[in-house]
């Protein structure tokens, strides 16, 4: 004898989907308490002065993404639990309470996340090229990108994330925010492969090598975003159920990126000041140097001569 609800497929889908959700995005929670202890620790631990702006910029993150995936639980339990007794039932309530006040901050958390790690992710890329008109195109996205996550936050206030209406800032939105961290990417991994060949070339193996590390920190923390939020934003501009698996573990990976990035940093700090400064994000540079038998870098002595064309590397603070 079966006690399945007499409900079409599709929609028998939508409600396991928003169910599974939820599980989804707690398992994601417990990662990023994982991640973001682990950060603080190293932060906490260097007792500089200069860590307090990162240690203030991770639990920032972290208190965002709290609240997204407890508001999320919230919403779960007055579905299935607390009014389960809606007219027309848990399906119901889904569909017609999806803008209610404590979603409308969810999603205004959840929003204000990616906001600060595509800042952070702007900034590395204005630090590592060290030129202004690099960072400018990124900048204008984020800008752009901004004004469209308050667009969609109001319509979803009033209409609901899901309802038809706000896809016409809610895709737009999502699918900016993609090529954005996308472009960030692409800019932050192609220099630092630029500078470990240019080292690698002039100074050996041993030097260039370390860079090796901070190019698989930039794909490791900047890509989980944009390749989970490639997947969604397909599925939600289709207006597939499927996108809502999605939705609460997005607000945990968009804030777990930034902290990999710190966190990395903090730990990469008993390496040579080659790639990294009293764990500050590097702030690399090349400069002439005049003929010399021998050069001393950040690092140390070098035993390799240094003509006219060749460079150097230090590190800087943020």
């Amino acid at each position: 004898m079966s006690y399945a609800p007499d409900e079409p497929p599709a929609l028998l889908w939508l409600e396991q989907a928003n169910n599974a959700a939820v599980y989804i995005g707690a398992v994601a929670y417990g990662i990023h308490i994982i991640v973001f202890a682990t950060c603080e620790y190293y932060l906490f631990k260097e007792r500089k002065k200069t860590n307090s702006k990162w240690i203030v910029f991770v639990l920032a993150l972290f208190i965002l993404s709290s609240l997204n995936i407890t508001l999320n639980m919230n919403f779960a339990q007055h579905t299935w639990i607390d009014d389960r007794n809606y007219p027309g039932g848990p399906l119901a309530f889904l569909l017609e309470q999806q803008s209610r006040f404590t979603n409308t901050i969810g999603n205004s958390a959840s929003i204000t996340t990616t906001f600060l790690a595509n800042g952070l992710l702007i900034y590395r890329v204005y630090v590592v090229w060290r030129r202004w008109y690099v960072a400018a195109i990124p900048l204008l996205m984020w800008l752009a990108d901004t004004v469209l996550s308050v667009l969609t936050t109001i319509q979803a206030s009033r209409s609901g994330l899901l309802e038809a209406s706000t896809h016409d800032f809610s895709v737009p939105f999502w699918s900016l925010g993609m090529a954005l961290n996308l472009l960030l990417t692409v800019l932050l991994v192609s220099r630092l492969l630029y500078m470990r060949h240019r080292i690698t070339t002039t100074l050996g193996n041993e030097y260039g090598e370390t860079y090796t590390s901070i190019a698989a920190m930039v794909v490791e923390s900047a890509l989980p975003y944009a390749l989970v939020s490639l997947v969604f934003v397909i599925l939600y501009g289709m207006q597939n159920t499927a996108a809502n698996l999605f939705i609460p573990l997005l607000a945990q990976v968009e804030g777990v990126a930034p902290e990999l990035i710190i966190l990395r940093v903090a730990r990469g700090r008993a390496l040579t000041s080659d790639t990294i400064s009293q764990a500050n994000l590097t702030r690399l540079r090349f400069e002439r140097k005049s003929s010399a038998p021998s050069s001393t870098t950040a690092a140390g002595p070098s035993t390799h001569n240094v003509g006219p064309k060749d460079v150097e590397y230090g590190g800087g603070s943020v």
